[in-house]
This record gives C-alpha cells, sequence and structure tokens, in this order.
C-alpha cells in the first residue's frame, strides 16, 4: 500500500520534471545555437522550408563565381582596349611627324629616293631607269602558261596595289639589261597564240600591241623593236606541238616555244604606276619611321594577346556567356573582337608617299572609333552584369533571412523561458521531496 501512494504521488512528478528538463535542453541549444528549430523534429514544416530557402541561396552564391569571372574577364579587355587607344594615339603622332618630316612640301617630283626605298623592302629586285620598271630572273622552272600566273600574282613588297607580268621588251638597252639577270632561257610575255604568226605582247602595259607578222621570213609591225635569233621564228614543231610563245635565250636573241617547255622566266613590274603622286619623297628616313610604326602595331596585337583572364580572350574573338541563375535561362553575351592588326583594319604600312601615310592616318582613326564602340559595349554589359549581381547578392540576403526567420531563436523570450524552466524545476524538485517526507510520515501514522 505504502508502494503505490509512492508510486503515484511521485509518477506526476517525475514526468512533470522529465518534461521540464527536455524543455530546459531545447532551450539552452536555442540559446547555444541562437536556432529554435535544429532538426526535422523541432519544426518539420520550417525545418525543410529553411532548407530549401538556404539551398537556393548557396547555388545562387555559387553563381556568382561565375559571374565574377566575367566581370574580372570584361574588365581586363577593357583594359587592353585603353591600351590599345593610347597605342593608336601614339601611332598617330609617329605618321603626322613623318608626314611633316618627309614631305615639307607638296611640289616633291619622283627621284632616285623613291627608287631607294622600293630597292631597300625588295633587295632582289632590279630597276631600269631607262623604262622606269623592275625586274626579277626566277631561277624556278615552269610552263609558259603556269610562268604567266605567277607573274600576275608577284607583288612589290611596299607597294601593294602592283602586281608583274612576264617581261615585255621594247628596245635594245632594255634586252640587254634583261640579259644581263638571265641564268638561262626564259619566258617573254610574248605570244602568237590567237592567231599564228601574228606575234604580240600579251602581259603588261604592251598588252595587244603587235610587234611582229609571219614566221623568219616575216617583218616587225610598225617600227617595233625586235631581237629573234637567225631562223626566227620558224615553228620549227609544226601543228602537232605549235611553237606560239617568246623566250629570250641567255645570249638575248629571242625564241619560239612550244607552251608546255619549262623554262626560267623574267617578271616585270611597271614603275610609272608606283609613282603617279607628286609628293613622293622617299628617304632612309621613310624606311626608319615605318620600322617604328610596325614596333607599335606590333605591342598592340601583344597586348589583344596578353588581355586575358583565366583563358577567356575578349580582344582574340572569344565570346563571354554570363549566367545569373542556375537553370542558364537567364543570360547575357559579350561578344569578342579581332583587335589584331588586320582585324582594326590596319594593312597599310607603305611611306612611299603623303598620299599612302594619309591612308594610314584613316585607317588609325577608324581603328579608334572602332575600339572606342567596343569600350562602350564592355561597358554596357559590365553594367548590366554588376547590376545583376548586386541583385542577386540581395536575393541571397532575402532568402538568409528568410531561412532565419523560420529557424532563428528569440535569444530574449528563450532566456526568459529557460528562467521559468529552471524554476519550474526547482518548485518540481522541492514536491518531489515534499511528496517523499509525506510518505515516510504516513509510515508512523
Amino acid at each position: 500500500m505504502i508502494n503505490n501512494v509512492l508510486s503515484s504521488v511521485q509518477r506526476n512528478v517525475l514526468f512533470s520534471m522529465e518534461q521540464t528538463n527536455r524543455n530546459i535542453d531545447r532551450m539552452q541549444l536555442a540559446l547555444a545555437s541562437g536556432k529554435r528549430v535544429n532538426s526535422a523534429l523541432d519544426n518539420p514544416q520550417n525545418y525543410f522550408a529553411s532548407k530549401s530557402l538556404i539551398n537556393k541561396a548557396n547555388d545562387l552564391d555559387r553563381n556568382l563565381n561565375h559571374i565574377g569571372t566575367s566581370i574580372r574577364a570584361i574588365q581586363e579587355a577593357n583594359i587592353g582596349v585603353e591600351t590599345m587607344l593610347k597605342l593608336i594615339d601614339t601611332a598617330e603622332q609617329l605618321v603626322e611627324d613623318g608626314l611633316t618630316e618627309l614631305f615639307p612640301r607638296t611640289d616633291e617630283t619622283p627621284d632616285a629616293r623613291a627608287i631607294q626605298y622600293i630597292l631597300y623592302r625588295n633587295p632582289d629586285k632590279a630597276y631600269f631607269a631607262a623604262t622606269n620598271n623592275f625586274y626579277q630572273n626566277t631561277t624556278d622552272f615552269a610552263s609558259w602558261e603556269d610562268a604567266s600566273a605567277t607573274a600576275a600574282q608577284a607583288g612589290l613588297d611596299g607597294v601593294p596595289e602592283l602586281t608583274g607580268h612576264l617581261a615585255t621588251i621594247t628596245s635594245q638597252e632594255e634586252n640587254d639589261f634583261v640579259q644581263a639577270l638571265l641564268t638561262s632561257s626564259s619566258w617573254l610575255g610574248g605570244s602568237d597564240e590567237a592567231v599564228e604568226g601574228e606575234w604580240r605582247w600579251v602581259e603588261g602595259a604592251e598588252e595587244g600591241e603587235q610587234f611582229w607578222q609571219g614566221l623568219v621570213a616575216g617583218s616587225s609591225v610598225n617600227g617595233a623593236y625586235t631581237n629573234w635569233a637567225p631562223g626566227e621564228p620558224n615553228q620549227f614543231f609544226g601543228a602537232a606541238d605549235p611553237e606560239n610563245y617568246a623566250h629570250m635565250r641567255s645570249d638575248g636573241f629571242w625564241n619560239d616555244l612550244p607552251e608546255n617547255r619549262n623554262l626560267n622566266y623574267i617578271i616585270e613590274w611597271g614603275g610609272d604606276l608606283l609613282i603617279d603622286n607628286p609628293d613622293i619623297n622617299v628617304s632612309s628616313d621613310s624606311v626608319e619611321y615605318r620600322e617604328r610604326y610596325l614596333e607599335v602595331l606590333s605591342q598592340m596585337e601583344d597586348i589583344s594577346t596578353d588581355a586575358s583572364y583565366r583563358g577567356i580572350q575578349l580582344l582574340k574573338e572569344d565570346d563571354l556567356e554570363t549566367t545569373f541563375n542556375q537553370e542558364n535561362q537567364h543570360s547575357l553575351t559579350t561578344q569578342g573582337i579581332d583587335t589584331s592588326a588586320l582585324g582594326l583594319g590596319l594593312d597599310n604600312d607603305n611611306f612611299i608617299s603623303k598620299v599612302e601615310m594619309t591612308k594610314i592616318l584613316d585607317e588609325l582613326r577608324d581603328a579608334r572609333e572602332t575600339l572606342r564602340d567596343y569600350s562602350a559595349s564592355l561597358q554596357n554589359d559590365l553594367t548590366i552584369i554588376t547590376t545583376r549581381r548586386d541583385f542577386i547578392e540581395q536575393n541571397i540576403n532575402t532568402l538568409s533571412a528568410g531561412s532565419d526567420d523560420l529557424t532563428l531563436a528569440n535569444q530574449n523570450q528563450n532566456g526568459a523561458e529557460l528562467l521559468s524552466l529552471q524554476t519550474r524545476q526547482q518548485i518540481q524538485t522541492t514536491a518531489l521531496s515534499l511528496s517523499s517526507q509525506s510518505n515516510i510520515l504516513d509510515l508512523f501514522s
């Protein structure tokens, strides 16, 4: 009977004390962690809702790293653009100084300095003053058709608008000059392929002009210069293998041969085409100016390569895509640009005349506008990306705050609750003690 009384009284007190102890532990954990929901057992709905918000915030935070890379890549590209703009200013000043020094007057006439410049740029070429033309003997062997095609593609360095042609000979002096260049028989630009016996120059400035009529017994036309070898042209191989093309033998005399024979050939460039500006005044100084200009362009090329961030080269035509969410639904593509010299249209380095140097100035100014426009585009993209970054950061803060609202403890309230629970615990302890004393007195009653 005594056991039953003790169990009945103490059981309620003990159960109450156990609940109080659990609540005290929970309050102490909340005060220690700062959270009132530490696990799904505390509050399943708040716990999982908070977890979802934190996961989304973490996803956005990881995306910020990608956005940060984009910002740095654009900033690096823009630094490169600004540096290249300074180099363009340097190049423009260089060309303007060159114009002032090389062409102080507007009444300059073609002279030996122009020839000196061209020969400096083309040391394998020879200049003949009587024709004002340039020549080169090739040591390649080719059929007449192949030789003609190659000559038509041959250019003079520094004068890109000129292309060559197989040599056409119009005087004994020119014949002697060309002969001195020969190492073996070489094709000339004459043929009677169109009409048998009508020998015409089919290349260069004399294209279409007839210089001989007939075979060996024929004659020159309108006093045109010819230098056929004795017994030539003779159509030696007949119709089966017609000799329709002229060549110069190593002794300076001409002969006719079939097209498919492989010979050297003489390329000629017409000088009248390249010194048609009255302001040409080329000297060794112009060569120095050109070399300094090319060095500036080389520095620009280096900048276009060096302006790279983590392998992203916007100035070498790399495109950059910046995504603003994990689903890749919202993004911005920053277009790359080719800032090489050719990409910017800086393909002229001809310091041979005031006209050509003025073209360089025009190219530099166009390149400047291109770079300025691209810089503005970069700044626009950078503004968009940084604005979106700030929005994402605020979004992360909002998500984190929302998660905290669901889980964080009110420290003042929890402190008061803990104090209340501790007081309750003391009362329950006292009650248990009194209950025990009561049961002991009952034993003696």
